[in-house]
């Protein structure tokens, strides 16, 4: 799918590894930005109904030909089996803990629910790559990082991710790998199955 859209105008930070979250001139007010739209409002605003079976990948891509975006699809076999028992152990697991759409976590960009960090992460002004402090969740997500459903669905996105974005791929997992080397004490998600350094669990 072609958007009309070229991807060297995207907003980035002064590195380019990052893109800026948007003015409130493109975003609209908070109002607008919280508003949930209809199919028929979204058409009505010049978007397209792209109609989609959830298996098939689509990639995305600007004027220049560039993937910005892709519906990754599923792999065969039992993969819908394994993304309902991994809803199923989310709602589990979040009613466990007490969780819901008032819990302290939520609500927040990705919608009103829950969400938790697990992994290793860098940034305001650490100087090296430091464990994710995930507080009273630590028991849940070490739960969740361990069942086989949620391990599929964490290679499988690794996988994505290494086809269609295969140069970005690289620079994490080499990133990866140099934490892994050095600082072995630190956290890994998913041993041999993905190169994100950490991952969110939206649960509620």
């Amino acid at each position: 799918v072609e958007v009309d859209l070229d991807a060297s105008d995207f907003d980035a930070a002064r590195g380019a590894h990052t893109g800026k979250p948007g003015t409130k001139a493109k975003l609209g007010s908070e109002e607008e930005r919280k508003k949930q739209y209809t199919l028929q409002e979204l058409l009505a605003l010049g978007f397209e109904h792209i109609e989609w079976d959830g298996r098939v990948p689509i990639p995305i891509v600007d004027r220049s030909g560039r993937i910005i975006a892709v519906l990754a699809g599923q792999p065969g076999s039992d993969y819908a089996e394994e993304l309902l028992e991994a809803f199923r152990l989310f709602l589990e697991v979040g009613k466990e803990a007490g969780l819901g759409p008032t819990a302290a976590a939520g609500p927040h960009k990705r919608g009103t629910f829950p969400a938790f960090n697990r992994g290793v992460t860098m940034g305001m002004g650490s100087p090296t790559p430091v464990a994710i402090n995930s507080g009273f969740m630590n028991g849940v997500l070490n739960r969740l990082v361990g069942a086989e459903a949620v391990r599929r669905m964490a290679a499988y996105q690794n996988a994505a991710f290494s086809l269609w974005a295969p140069r970005v791929h690289k620079e994490y997992r080499n990133a990866c790998n140099t934490w892994r080397e050095k600082l072995p004490h630190l956290p890994e998600n998913f041993p041999g199955l993905s190169d994100f350094g950490a991952a969110a669990f939206n649960l509620g």
